[in-house]
Formats: C-alpha cells, sequence, structure tokens
C-alpha cells in the first residue's frame, strides 16, 4: 500500500525464532518518526500479559484474538522506538473507560483492526503529543449509512470522484476521533467534523479537519496549539489513515 506521500516499507524482521516477529513498518516522508507494526499470524493467538487478560476473560474470541494481536503489534511498535528499553515487551497496555488502549505517560499510540489484518502506531510523547490511525477494508458502505456519517459536502465530494472509495473517509473520522481523544475525553459524532482531502496522487495523500458540530467550541478549546499532519492511502483490498498532533 505505497504512495508516496504515505509510503511504508519494511524494516529489518526480529530474528526468526521469536514467536512474535513483527511486520515492522517505519512511515517515511513524516517528521518525527511514527512506527506501525502489522500483527503476524502469531500474535493473534500468544497469550497477552495478566493485566490485559483481565479484560477480554468474558469477550468471544474473535475479540481476543484482536485484542491480543493488537497489544502484541503495539509493543513491538514503542520497542522500536526506545531500543535501550527492553523492558517495552513487558509494558502492559490496559484499556480505559472508553475501551480506549492506555499507553505508558511517554508513548503516543493508536490501534486498529479490520478483517484480517491489525496495525498499531506509536511515537514518541515528546515528538508527538497524540495520533491516531485505522485501517478499514476497501468494501462498499451501505447506502443508508452516508447521511449519519458524511457532510452533505463529504457527500458531494464522493459523487464527483469515482475513484475514492466509500470507506475513506469514515477512516480518516475514525483516526480522527482516536487522536483528538486524549484532549477532548469524548467521542464526537461523525457529522460534527468535516473532512477536506489533498490528494497527492489516485492514492495516497493528507487531509485536514475542521470541527462544525454544535460543541464546536467546547472541543476546539480543549485541543493543543500544535500542527495537524493527516495521511491516507488505499488500494483494491484496504483503505489506511493516520493522524497527529505536532
Amino acid at each position: 500500500m505505497n504512495g508516496n506521500l504515505l509510503k511504508v516499507t519494511q524494516l529489518k524482521k526480529e530474528a526468526p525464532d521469536s514467536p512474535l516477529a513483527p511486520f515492522r513498518l517505519h512511515l517515511e516522508g513524516t517528521s518525527p518518526k511514527v512506527y506501525i507494526v502489522q500483527a503476524t499470524p502469531e500474535m493473534y493467538s500468544q497469550v497477552g500479559l495478566a493485566e490485559e487478560e483481565k479484560h477480554i476473560q468474558k469477550a468471544v474470541e474473535k475479540r481476543q484474538r484482536e485484542f491480543r494481536a493488537g497489544r502484541h503489534a503495539a509493543r513491538s511498535a514503542m520497542q522500536n522506538l526506545d531500543l535501550s528499553k527492553p523492558n517495552m515487551t513487558e509494558m502492559p497496555i490496559l484499556t480505559g473507560h472508553f475501551r480506549e488502549p492506555l499507553f505508558p505517560s511517554d508513548i503516543s499510540g493508536s490501534i486498529s483492526h479490520t478483517d484480517g489484518i491489525c496495525l498499531a502506531a506509536c511515537a514518541q510523547k515528546n515528538e508527538v503529543a497524540s495520533l491516531g490511525i485505522d485501517i478499514e477494508s476497501n468494501t462498499a458502505l451501505a447506502e443508508h449509512l452516508f447521511s449519519s456519517i458524511y457532510t452533505r459536502d463529504e457527500q458531494a465530494l464522493l459523487n464527483r470522484t469515482h475513484d475514492l472509495p466509500d470507506t475513506l473517509i469514515f477512516s480518516i473520522k475514525e483516526s480522527i476521533f482516536k487522536c483528538c481523544f486524549p484532549f477532548v475525553q469524548v467521542y464526537f459524532d461523525f457529522l460534527d467534523a468535516q473532512i477536506t482531502l489533498e490528494p497527492k496522487n489516485k492514492h495516497s495523500g493528507q487531509f485536514s479537519f475542521e470541527l462544525i458540530g454544535c460543541n464546536q467550541d467546547a472541543l476546539k478549546a480543549k485541543l493543543p496549539n500544535l500542527s495537524f499532519h493527516g495521511h491516507y492511502c488505499f488500494d483494491q483490498q484496504y483503505v489506511l489513515s493516520l493522524c497527529y498532533f505536532s
């Protein structure tokens, strides 16, 4: 899923005998560094840390597997940020009141999964105040969902540009919610955010957002006075969005 703006490249894999050897990805073209790790099949079945397992004791098997894969991938991404801290592999990532992953205080992180893939993104908090990642299948969206997810301007954009995936703006809004949550502490409505795309080529580009809901003033007051960076790319199978404040 490569594009000129959002380019991912395979980094050196861990030792072949490692039970959780991840497929490591480094997001090029961004400063500071954001590391993305795609969960391996082993990560889905490997039992997590004891503190984490308490959160999924009563969950169905599918939820348990996705939860474990996300935590293992996130720890791998954190380890890659600072190889001098080997104890990152034993660092639990618990769950907050809104089911958000709770990363160590010096790490900004986000986790996303959809059918067949799970990604975790991490960065140093002194470089990235918060970040959000989302991955979706590149599939058609049910017609009745458009009016509850996309603003009129966004629907008009999709109607004019027939090569954009139905799930692109949905994915972007999901990553924005995750990125903003540490500051606003609430998941606002899909229609509270207006997305503007800045395509780099047919399959990738940047994006920005504007809060437009009735609670926009309260939300804006809580956001940091930092630059916002949004990136997206897609192929025939998946749609990926990532954003952060720095």
